[in-house]
């Protein structure tokens, strides 16, 4: 995905088309080309051709049902949310991609605000995300819509949560996080020295994060950086707060998920219980 060399392609009709998607995805699965067309102020033969452009693109996905509509692919979502997060100051120039997994797509990228930062693209309708779905009112909205509230949900939590060890957060467009490029490795892949302070100052952070009333919901060794410098906990688009349905259960289960690695990898052997009385603790 060079969304780079793709953005340079773009003419302004594109982006008035993509524009009127955008503000319909949340009443349409696929939005009418009538209402593109209308809402871009371009001809609707027009409209159908910057459409039929754009899809062999791969940018949007173009359908024929009871009427013809359009809606976002993935790569379409995320090139549209960096023109919103370009058009609004934030980022000047996007590099290479960093890494992709089911839940996101990261690309280093340049602020003139900010400096060197990351944009993080959220993904939905993967596997993983179902859980949450079932749990939140997303009924059967488009891929898309489920994406941007991803991408909301992790920005308000790190909003909450800034001055503690997650990254700093800049801003948040469609499905994309503007942040902070932390250089440090996921835990997973480095042998910590001193994995007794690790694991305390893990534990240390999610007892902060529920003083600040949320939950991670998904941590892992996969989403805790380390360096010499200390840790981070990263990638909260499933988080919850204090007080929500199912909160417990989750803050138990991200515990457990720690502990079971340091046991695993380090010989490390703490009580669940003990570790949830000290984060619950006012």
């Amino acid at each position: 995905m060079n969304l780079a060399e793709l953005y340079k392609e773009m003419g302004r009709h594109s982006w008035k088309i993509l524009d009127a998607i955008f503000k319909n995805l949340w009443d349409y699965e696929y939005v009418p080309i009538q209402l593109i067309a209308s809402q871009a102020r371009i001809g609707e033969e027009k409209a159908r051709n910057i459409l039929r452009y754009l899809s062999d693109l791969r940018i949007v996905q173009n359908k024929q049902t009871e009427y013809e509509g359009s809606t976002f692919t993935f790569f379409g979502l995320s090139l549209y949310s960096l023109h919103r997060l370009v058009r609004k100051g934030h980022v000047e120039a996007i590099g290479k991609i960093m890494g992709e997994g089911k839940e996101s797509a990261v690309f280093n990228c340049y602020s003139g605000k900010y400096g060197e930062c990351v944009v993080k693209f959220h993904k939905v309708g993967h596997t993983s995300f179902k859980k949450v779905k079932e749990k939140r009112d997303y009924g059967d909205l488009h891929f898309s819509v489920l994406a941007i509230r991803s991408a909301r949900n992790e920005y308000r939590a790190l909003k909450k949560l800034q001055g503690l060890a997650v990254p700093k957060v800049y801003a948040w467009e469609g499905n994309a996080v503007l942040m902070e490029l932390i250089e440090a490795r996921e835990l997973y892949r480095v042998r910590v020295e001193n994995p007794e302070d690790v694991l305390d100052m893990i534990i240390e952070e999610v007892a902060k994060f529920y003083r600040r009333g949320i939950v991670h919901g998904d941590l892992s060794q996969y989403n805790v950086l380390a360096s010499s410098e200390g840790i981070w906990i990263i990638d909260f688009p499933q988080s919850v707060e204090v007080g929500e349905e199912g909160w417990k259960e989750m803050l138990e289960r991200d515990v457990r998920n720690i502990l079971t690695y340091f046991n695993r990898t380090y010989r490390m052997e703490k009580d669940i219980n003990s570790v949830l009385d000290r984060i619950m603790q006012e």
